[in-house]
C-alpha cells in the first residue's frame, strides 16, 4: 500500500531539503537563506529538533535483530508522544510558511529524498490522524525492514562516524575547512555549469524534468558546436568539433540521468565556454 502523506509536514523532509538547498545555493553562490531557517528551527530549544530526531533515528539506526527494531520504533513513538504538540505545530507553520515565503515551493518540494518511502512511514506512523489501522501496520513493516537490512560498509560513513565522536569546536573547524574548499574547488564554474549543477541536486535523478533540461542543454551544445566548427580556421579542429558533436546523444524515454551525463555535459560546456572565450 502506498503512504499518502504531506511532504510540507514532514520534519525528516524539511530537514534534508532546507540542507539540500544549502548545497544547491553554496554551488551557483547564492546567499543562502536556509542555514539561518536550520538555525532558527532546529535548535536544542525547539519541538521540531526533537522531532527530527526521532525520524533521523528511525531513518538511520539498523540492527540485526527484528526484536531490537521493533523495541526501537515501540520507544520512539513513546518518544514523540512526549512532545509538546502545540507548540511543535507552531514551529512546524512558522517554518513552512517562511519557506514559502521565500522560495518557489514546487522547486523547493520537487527535489531528491533520500529514503522517501522511510520517510512517508515514518509521518504516517506518527503523525497521521487519519491513518488507517491497515496503513499504520504497512509503515511499521516498512520501517522494521528498513532497520533491520544490512547495508555495505562504506568508506565515507567511516569518516562521518569520526567526524561524529569529535568534539564540538574540533567539528565546527573541521566543516569551516570543508565548506573554504568546497566553495574554492566550485569558485571557477562558469554560470551554464552552476546552472546544471543546482538543477541535479534539486531534481530527482530519474525526473522527467531534469531529463527534459538535460536534453534542451544538449541541444543547444550541439547548435554551439556546429556554429564554432565553422567560426575555426584549422579544419582538423573543425573536423574533431562536429566528431564530438556526433557523439553527444539525448536521453531516450527510457534512459534515466546518470551522473556521468551530467559530467559529460559538463565537460561539453567547458569546451564551449573555452571556444567562445578564444572566438567570441
Amino acid at each position: 500500500m502506498k503512504v499518502k502523506h504531506s511532504k510540507y509536514k514532514n520534519t525528516g523532509i524539511l530537514f534534508e531539503l532546507l540542507t539540500r538547498q544549502l548545497t544547491s545555493d553554496t554551488i551557483t553562490g547564492d546567499q543562502s537563506k536556509s542555514l539561518s531557517f536550520l538555525k532558527k528551527h532546529f535548535n536544542s530549544k525547539t519541538e521540531l529538533l526533537k522531532e527530527y530526531k526521532i525520524y533521523h533515528t528511525l531513518a538511520t539506526k539498523k540492527y540485526d535483530n527484528e526484536n531490537q527494531a521493533t523495541m526501537l520504533i515501540e520507544e520512539l513513538i513513546k518518544a514523540h508522544e512526549r512532545l509538546n504538540k502545540s507548540q511543535l505545530r507552531r514551529e512546524k507553520y512558522n517554518l513552512i510558511k517562511e519557506i514559502k515565503d521565500t522560495y518557489n515551493v514546487n522547486d523547493f518540494f520537487k527535489a531528491k529524498i533520500t529514503d522517501y518511502k522511510v520517510m512517508a512511514s515514518v509521518f504516517n506512523l506518527l503523525e497521521n490522524k487519519t491513518a488507517t489501522a491497515l496503513s499504520i501496520v504497512d509503515s511499521k513493516v516498512t520501517i522494521l525492514e528498513h532497520i533491520t537490512r544490512k547495508q555495505k560498509q562504506k568508506k565515507q560513513n567511516l569518516v562521518l562516524e569520526n567526524f561524529n565522536k569529535q568534539d564540538k569546536n574540533t567539528r565546527l573547524l573541521t566543516y569551516k575547512v570543508l565548506l573554504e574548499r568546497f566553495n574554492n574547488k566550485y569558485s571557477g564554474l562558469q554560470e551554464n555549469q552552476k546552472t546544471l549543477l543546482k538543477e541535479y541536486v534539486n531534481s530527482v535523478s530519474n525526473s522527467p524534468a531534469l531529463k527534459s533540461y538535460l536534453n534542451q542543454e544538449i541541444k543547444l551544445v550541439k547548435k554551439d558546436l556546429t556554429k564554432y566548427s565553422k567560426k575555426v580556421e584549422d579544419k582538423v579542429v573543425a573536423i574533431k568539433l562536429n566528431e564530438t558533436k556526433n557523439m553527444i546523444n539525448s536521453l531516450d524515454k527510457k534512459s534515466s540521468v546518470q551522473d556521468d551525463n551530467v559530467i559529460n555535459l559538463l565537460n561539453y560546456y567547458e569546451l564551449i565556454n573555452e571556444l567562445k572565450t578564444i572566438h567570441g
